[in-house]
């Protein structure tokens, strides 16, 4: 075999490899609090803002690298980034099994979210350097594979911790990254990777210049808002709304979580194969994004405010934001389209550092907002009610009113290079 084509292989194999993790650090942000909301509780017996922050923690040290990231990612290239940061995301993984209190527990979560950080933008990277020609089309499926551990942290991770326990099934899931980060570096080992790029300095020109562009602050509130309200009902609150609005069992509310997360898996791979037939138009899916996240959120109030348990129209609700949450290859796509190559990375880690910085700061409000009216007890479970989600879905109608607003100041860039100001 041809050096050449042996470079290509491996190059490909670590693609997998990345993959991979993705799908890990996706399972990894869903799981806590969001798919044992009510297990924790138990455990600690302590409220929902003690709780919120375990996932808020993760989100905010997940959003705050992302910054990190991209800079890294540009200068000394993903597959570098992703061995630097899976040190954390495995030891993260590890320890988060063990029950050595509550604050053992959110440190762990604060390392897994670092170390998570840092594959969605170093995969992106790999891909268009792979792939330059079909890199949408190919994220597309990275993301669902990615996704696919969101899906994996509903039903399937809830009915594990019912048969195994939360820490064989917690410790499991930190063993098997663990295997796929160490054949990950072995294969970094027999692998040519992208030379230093000595011209990528790590300041703050980058973000100065990307932040001057008045499309990107459009294109990043738009995307970051609207996927940081559909991310936040699936891994902080949502499990639990319906489990104490509409009376679903925990079971029937994890398939509804997972329902929605396999729609927003195979959404992202969707939306890129909509605007690949209709000649690589971006500004309608991006509108969507906003608008639908916006409609969402009115039903979501609407169904509280008048009291409507059944729990088809939060359902309903939650599937069009599921929808319009996930457009990340669109997403990237026009940020490729609107940025120079110099700052690409660095536009794409702002983007990301908001959205999972509003999933932060949204996780963290909604447990003080639900405390705001004391919960009902049953047993040692608390019930929250009415009022208390009618102030949560109150915040989320601001956060929807941010995003459609700030689409409508985004261009349409028809898959090719434009100029934006």
């Amino acid at each position: 075999m041809d050096r050449e084509k042996r470079e290509k292989i491996l190059g490909w194999i670590l693609i997998v490899l990345v993959a991979i993790l993705y799908f890990f650090a996706n399972l990894q942000k869903v799981l806590i609090p969001g798919a044992v909301f009510d297990t924790l509780q138990q455990r600690y017996n302590v409220g929902a803002a003690e709780i919120t922050r375990l996932g808020a923690g993760f989100m905010y040290a997940y959003s705050i690298f992302q910054l990190v990231v991209g800079l890294i990612a540009d200068r000394y290239c993903g597959a570098r980034a992703i061995a630097m940061g899976g040190i954390f995301f495995c030891a993260g993984s590890v320890i988060s099994a063990f029950d050595m209190g509550l604050e053992t527990l959110l440190v762990s979560r604060i390392a897994t979210g670092i170390g998570a950080s840092v594959v969605y933008l170093s995969m992106v990277k790999m891909v268009t350097r792979l792939s330059a020609s079909a890199y949408t089309f190919i994220l597309g499926i990275m993301v669902l594979v990615g996704y696919s551990g969101s899906v994996a942290g509903g039903v399937p991770f809830v009915a594990a911790v019912e048969y195994f326990g939360y820490t064989a099934v917690m410790l499991t899931i930190g063993a098997l990254t663990t295997v796929v980060y160490l054949l990950f570096l072995a294969n970094c080992a027999v692998t040519t990777l992208p030379p230093v790029c000595r011209d990528v300095k790590l300041n703050l020109t980058p973000y100065i210049a990307s932040f001057k562009v008045r499309h990107n602050c459009c294109l990043w509130l738009t995307v970051a808002v609207g996927f940081s309200v559909f991310y936040s009902m699936q891994t902080v609150f949502g499990k639990k709304f319906l489990e104490d609005f509409a009376g679903m069992s925990a079971h029937t509310a994890g398939m509804v979580v997972s329902a929605t997360m396999i729609i927003a898996s195979f959404n992202g791979f969707l939306m890129a194969s909509v605007s690949r037939m209709c000649g690589n138009r971006r500004r309608g899916i991006m509108r969507f994004c906003g608008f639908g996240t916006l409609i969402g959120t009115l039903m979501l109030f609407a169904a509280v405010f008048f009291d409507l348990r059944d729990g088809i129209l939060p359902m309903a609700a939650w599937i069009l934001m599921a929808f319009a949450g996930n457009v990340s290859p669109i997403s990237v796509a026009v940020q490729r389209e609107t940025n120079d190559d110099g700052i690409f990375g660095t536009v794409l880690s702002i983007g990301n550092c908001l959205a999972y910085l509003f999933i932060a700061i949204i996780g963290g409000v909604s447990g003080m907002l639900m405390e705001v009216f004391p919960p009902q007890m049953s047993g040692d479970l608390r019930i929250y009610g009415r009022n208390s989600y009618m102030l949560l879905f109150g915040m989320l109608i601001v956060f929807g009113l941010i995003s459609a607003i700030a689409s409508l100041g985004l261009k349409e860039s028809g898959g090719k290079r434009i100029e934006v100001k």
